[in-house]
């Protein structure tokens, strides 16, 4: 094997990577508990405990594959075959209580990790207004007076199960001068009504699009942690492909210490930095936002949207559902209007390779997928952008392994009017900096980024609505 194949496809260290970082637990129930270190010596001792909790990349990737083997054989889920998995993150103020050369280390720390999520509150566009209930000093969690030194992420196909395995936790932690304060359970749509399974909130198809990250279980040259089909693209300017139509991205945009996407080739990889301290090997940074969805405001925003756009000409045949898609990008299915544009495609929704592979190129000017739209806004796929070429692309791309919380919006139900819900979103990636916060900073709150739609009045493209 040559180097360049070692770069590209390296052996991932399984028993070491997280879960859910890589496999992601894909439960319809999943909780978080925040924890405070309030004795430092019992909690380091506490470590010597959870760690044996701690669910591998192996276990996760394992149990999934034989999960989708069972339900393709069966036809439908396989029932009794369940699981419960645990993974955890440490803040860095819980960082500098648990590491003792924890100083050693702060060169290779990304910025923001150490800054904290307040830091970037307004960059990212949250309520700059005290008495808003989005303003950083309002959160449930994160804000300057409940950011947790420890996360555990518990996850579990029974809910029952959950609640015992959690309040186990919690109780140990306990025991071991581990306070915990916060305590939030996110459940698949489908816990409410089966109809809405893998939707979020606003009614689409969630978790659609995701990378597919490069990588081997073993020397074996075929065992891949993503498969892909032999044939590719002929365009050797955009990424390989896995069976699912996702891009094939270099671990190291997911995982720290190995090989990063290379800059100006979506078909190869730069060596991993040899001088990363072993303490930060195969951990990756979390990203956790409790995300509000204001869906009675959304379908009123909706609702006066249509009516405008359709007393126009051109638009006389604009729908609800279409004008919704034309901010989400997709169809309530999932189906993208890029491959779609005139009509929801269930069936083209659950291809799971089409509704991956596509591509802008045929709509510069967003005549398909506006350009505002969400999913156009945070992967502008094949377009060059402000960075460069399609192969920049790759590099800002994140991991969801989000939840929604709350119970559904129904209009016959006025109770369900005034819910709290959303979605408690979780993303890994190997810089916050890099990939998080330059998706919400640069193309998601800026209205000239990451392209311009050609206009002879130079208008800009627009912000993301939907975000």
């Amino acid at each position: 094997m040559s180097q360049h194949d070692d770069n590209l496809e390296p052996i991932l260290d399984v028993n070491d990577i997280q879960g859910n970082i890589l496999a992601g637990f894909n439960k319809d129930h999943q909780t978080l508990l925040g924890f405070t270190i309030d004795n430092i010596d019992k909690a380091r001792e506490y470590m010597q405990i959870i760690t044996k909790e701690i669910s591998t990349l192996y276990e996760v990737f394992s149990f999934n594959k034989a999960y989708k083997s069972r339900k393709q054989r069966l036809g439908k889920e396989p029932f009794g075959m369940i699981s419960t998995w645990v993974n955890i993150a440490f803040s860095y103020g819980g960082m500098k209580k648990m590491v003792k050369n924890i100083a050693e280390i702060e060169h290779y720390l990304d910025q923001p990790f150490k800054n904290g999520l307040t830091f970037s509150s307004q960059g990212l566009g949250d309520p700059v207004g005290e008495q808003s209930e989005g303003n950083l000093h309002n959160w449930i969690i994160g804000s300057p007076r409940s950011i947790p030194d420890i996360l555990l992420i518990i996850a579990s196909d029974m809910l029952d199960v959950l609640k015992a395995k959690s309040n186990d936790l919690i109780e140990t932690a306990k025991e071991n001068g581990i306070t915990n304060f916060y305590h939030e359970t996110g459940h698949d749509l489908s816990y409410f009504n089966e109809e809405k399974r893998g939707q979020e909130h606003f009614g689409f198809k969630d978790g659609v699009s995701q990378p597919g990250v490069r990588g081997k279980f073993s020397n074996n040259p075929t065992d891949y942690l993503t498969s892909r089909p032999s044939i590719q693209p002929s365009d050797s300017n955009l990424p390989e492909l896995s069976y699912t139509g996702r891009p094939l991205i270099a671990p190291g945009e997911f995982v720290i210490g190995y090989p990063t996407q290379n800059l100006n080739n979506s078909r190869a990889a730069d060596p991993a930095d040899p001088s990363i301290p072993k303490i930060l090997l195969n951990g990756s940074y979390l990203v956790y936002r409790r995300l509000k969805q204001d869906v009675p405001a959304f379908e009123k925003f909706v609702d006066i949207g249509y009516h405008q756009l359709s007393s126009i000409q051109e638009f006389s045949e604009m729908t609800p559902e279409k004008f919704k898609s034309l901010i989400v990008g997709r169809w309530p299915s999932g189906a993208p209007l890029s491959l779609s544009p005139e009509r929801d495609n269930p069936r083209l929704g659950k291809d799971s390779y089409k509704n991956n592979a596509f591509a802008y190129s045929d709509d510069l000017n967003g005549f398909k997928t506006p350009v505002i739209s969400h999913i156009r806004k945070v992967n502008p796929r094949d377009q060059a952008t402000d960075q460069g070429g399609p192969s920049r692309t790759l590099k800002k791309r994140i991991l969801r392994r989000g939840i929604p919380y709350g119970v559904p919006f129904e209009k016959s139900k006025p109770d369900s009017m005034n819910c709290d819900r959303g979605l408690l979103f979780l993303s890994y990636q190997a810089s916050i900096e890099n990939q998080f916060e330059f998706l919400s900073k640069n193309w998601m709150n800026r209205s000239d980024k990451p392209t311009n739609a050609p206009s002879p009045n130079n208008y800009d493209s627009g912000y993301d609505m939907l975000i």
